[in-house]
């Protein structure tokens, strides 16, 4: 099985659209969005290629393999055009370990606890983040629409050998770690 991480798309048409090829090449079973789909925020200014129902019908497309969660940037409109469920966090165990997903707004989270194998997915802060954490892993895949702090718009793919956090524009490999 194989999994691709992103975050943050913030409504970016050129954005998604490149994320709907990465997907056309790495072929994942499942897809993992950690919030805020479609609209940019009012931090970030209306971008040139701001287009959140060309987003939604791109996302939409791959509904049968979204696991996704809200973001703070999230509306109640969103849930209406996304045809997938976007609760605020949830838990999924896959490949044999235990995914805490959260937007990243509420961290840390006292609730949860890592144990051996278990990691934590979190997106906001647009920063790429791979690292142990306690007993298991924290992953922040950056973001796909707006990243931050010098870094490339980033995605990740998690797989039974590990996670690896990689360049969304030419897909090469930024940051991994084994389980």
């Amino acid at each position: 099985m194989k999994i691709l991480v992103c975050s943050d798309t913030h409504g970016r048409i050129k954005a998604a659209k490149r994320l709907m090829e990465v997907i056309d090449v790495e072929k994942p079973d499942k897809i993992m969005h950690l919030g805020d789909y479609l609209y940019n925020g009012p931090r970030n200014g209306v971008p040139e290629d701001y287009d959140p129902m060309g987003v939604a019908t791109l996302f939409n497309a791959h509904k049968e393999k979204m696991i996704g969660v809200e973001g703070n940037c999230d509306s109640r409109i969103d849930h209406m055009v996304l045809e997938f469920d976007v609760p605020l966090r949830r838990e999924e165990t896959l490949l044999g370990h235990k995914f805490y997903l959260e937007h990243g707004d509420f961290l840390p989270n006292p609730n949860i606890v890592l144990k051996k194998g278990d990691v934590l997915v979190s997106g906001h802060t647009h920063l790429l983040l791979l690292e142990k954490e306690g007993d298991g892993v924290h992953l922040n895949p950056g973001s796909i629409g707006f990243p931050k702090g010098g870094n490339p718009a980033s995605y990740a793919i998690i797989d039974e050998q590990g996670i690896t956090i990689k360049n969304l524009d030419d897909m090469s490999p930024i940051e991994s770690l084994d389980f």
